[in-house]
Formats: C-alpha cells, sequence, structure tokens
C-alpha cells in the first residue's frame, strides 16, 4: 500500500523524542516499512531520513512572531504536494487544521488519528467537515473517543497505540527506585511524583527535555533532594536501561491524557505502573500490570505506589504484550483497506 503519512510538523520525528507524538509517529512509520508498505512521511526536514521523509522546513521560522504563517504555507506545500502523487490513503497524524479541510474534497480516504484534545481551529474544522465522504477518524482510548464524539459528524475507529516490544524487553531485575520520563511541565505533574517519592522515602530517577524551564527552576529544583536524579534528555535505549531498576514507574499527570505511550514502554520492560485515574490511565492497566490512585492527590498517589511495588514484572510484560505495535500497525492498514 502507498501512504502518505503527515506528521506534526514542529518538532522532528527523530531520537531523543520531545514527546510522545514524535516517539508515536516514528515507531509507526518505521513499521509501516517494515511490513513492506510504501511511505512518504511530510514532516519536519529534520526527521529520521530512514522514514523516506519529505520536509519543507526545519527549524526555520519555528521561532518567528509570524510563525503560524508559515506553518500554514508548509502544510499547504505538503497537500499540494500529496495531490501531485498517487497514494492509496493518507495517514493524518498532525493536530494543523488544514489537512481537515482539505480532506473535503479528497479524492483517496483521509484518515486521522486525532492525537490532543478539542481545542479552537481543529475541534471547528472537525465538527464543519467530519461528515465528509472521504475523512475518516482514529481515537488511540476509548476515553478518549468520548471527549471529541460531540465534535464528530460520523462513528470514530478506536486503535489502541502500540510499541515495538523487542525494543522494549523486559528488564526489570533489581527494584531500587522510583522512575519517571515525559516532557518536563506542569501538565505531566513531575512535581506530585518529587512529592510522592519523598513521603515514601524512595530514590527517583527522572528523564525528559526540559520544556518549561520556569516550571522546572520554581517546582522541581527546590523539591529535589540528594536521593533525586535528573538523567536529561535520553533517547529511547538510555530510558529503557534505566528501567533495570525501577520499582515503579509514575503517571501524576494533571490532563485527560489521549493515551501516554510511556506507559506501554514501561510496563513493557516488566515495570508496573501507578498513576491518577485520567484521561486513558485506567484502560492501559490491569490488576496485574499497575495501580490506579484512589484521588488526584500525593496521599492517594503514595499508596498506589506502594500497592505496585510487590506487581510481578513477567504478569506486567504479559498485559504489554496486548499494546504491540505490529498488531496497531495491521489494525490500521485493515482499515485502510476498508475505506479504499
Amino acid at each position: 500500500m502507498k501512504i502518505a503519512v503527515i506528521a506534526k510538523t514542529r518538532l522532528p520525528v527523530a531520537e531523543p523524542f520531545r514527546g510522545g507524538l514524535e516517539a508515536f509517529t516514528h515507531a509507526l512509520c518505521t513499521e509501516y516499512i517494515r511490513q513492506g508498505h510504501t511511505i512518504t512521511v511530510y514532516a519536519h526536514s529534520g526527521s529520521d531520513p530512514k522514514l523516506h521523509i519529505k520536509g519543507f522546513y526545519g527549524d526555520e521560522h519555528r521561532e518567528n512572531r509570524y510563525y503560524e504563517i508559515y506553518e500554514h504555507d508548509e502544510y499547504l506545500s505538503i497537500l499540494n504536494d500529496i495531490e501531485k502523487n498517487e497514494f492509496d490513503v493518507v495517514h493524518n497524524n498532525s493536530t494543523h487544521e488544514l489537512p481537515i479541510l482539505w480532506g473535503v474534497k479528497a479524492s483517496i480516504p483521509v484518515i486521522t488519528t486525532l492525537h490532543t484534545p478539542p481545542i479552537s481551529k481543529l475541534k471547528a474544522a472537525i465538527k464543519i467537515c467530519s461528515s465528509a465522504q472521504n475523512l475518516h477518524f482514529v481515537m488511540p482510548s476509548k476515553t478518549f473517543e468520548a471527549t471529541w464524539r460531540p465534535y464528530l459528524n460520523k462513528d470514530a475507529k478506536i486503535i489502541y497505540n502500540g510499541v515495538d516490544l523487542a525494543k522494549w524487553p523486559m528488564i526489570r531485575n533489581h527494584p531500587e527506585y522510583l522512575f519517571w520520563f515525559g516532557r518536563i511541565v506542569h501538565a505531566k505533574g513531575l512535581d506530585i511524583v518529587l512529592d510522592a517519592a519523598h513521603e515514601i522515602n524512595m530514590p527517583l530517577k527522572f528523564a525528559g527535555p526540559l520544556d518549561d524551564k520556569e516550571y522546572f527552576d520554581e517546582h522541581i529544583t527546590p523539591r529535589m533532594s540528594k536521593n533525586d536524579t535528573y538523567l536529561g534528555h535520553l533517547n529511547q535505549l538510555d530510558i529503557h536501561a534505566n528501567m533495570s531498576g525501577a520499582a515503579v514507574a509514575i503517571s501524576a499527570v494533571r490532563w485527560e491524557e489521549p493515551f501516554g505511550l510511556t506507559n506501554i514502554e514501561a510496563m513493557s520492560s516488566g515495570v508496573p505502573i501507578a498513576g491518577f485515574n485520567r484521561g486513558a490511565f485506567p484502560e492501559l492497566i490491569d490488576t496485574n500490570s499497575g495501580v490506579v490512585a484512589d484521588q488526584k492527590n500525593v496521599k492517594s498517589l503514595v499508596k498506589a505506589i506502594m500497592h505496585a511495588i510487590p506487581l510481578e514484572s513477567n504478569k506486567v510484560r504479559l498485559h504489554a504484550e496486548k499494546f504491540s505495535l505490529t498488531t496497531m500497525v495491521k489494525e490500521y492498514i485493515n482499515y485502510f483497506k476498508e475505506l479504499i
């Protein structure tokens, strides 16, 4: 199958990944290629060339005060190029409204996987255009589908995100510290994780891009003790290596996260997870792989962590195998075949 993949273009789809969307897009496209499909990935020009990248901009203009104008031109260039080529389907993973508007007149199926909550321009475009014949939508969780349902004029397909299980083999063998990884921003709740680690008196290791320095300086640095270690912005191989000593991976997000890929990466490595009842988190675990905190506070999170520590790594890994990248891509391809 010949697939045009539209990525979110603001950041490179390359390691070390700045966020879950970049990691998802890279894994998705790698698996498309492995399964024998021909793809063109429209992305930031600094993305991994092994993915067959076609980029119109790199870092230029990204900090410009008129960036939104350049971004519109970028997506218009992408859509114009797609029209000049004979693709079977378009798989849109951007968070921009233009691929939705363009999809109304598209002659081939345009499947959009939604990765962000209903936001103004994208929400408006989908509300107005989603009844178009060739526009179709995929959601990564049932919870997330419910948030978008009021703005969709047709049913969405639910396909859970997956991870490369071979890239995240079970490694947990000497649990001795708590672990957190993700973008360091207020919404991800690292400050809550630190407070919980101190309540339990366990060391915490954490990693991720420092996307909000003010938050880090005001809420993270003052909280850190000698038992807390910031590992920096790591690639996936190094993140996985740190899973070997992780007792629990923690999710303390302050928003309704659509999926939460880091949870699956941790469970695939044999690390149980503990987190708040926010977004898709309760959908991702069972009683053998993680614990949902009763309430959204530190005391409740501490209790969840303590109940998660004894969970057996082999059972945690077994549950994670339900979220296989290979299975996910096969589901996408089968869905595309139905629409062609």
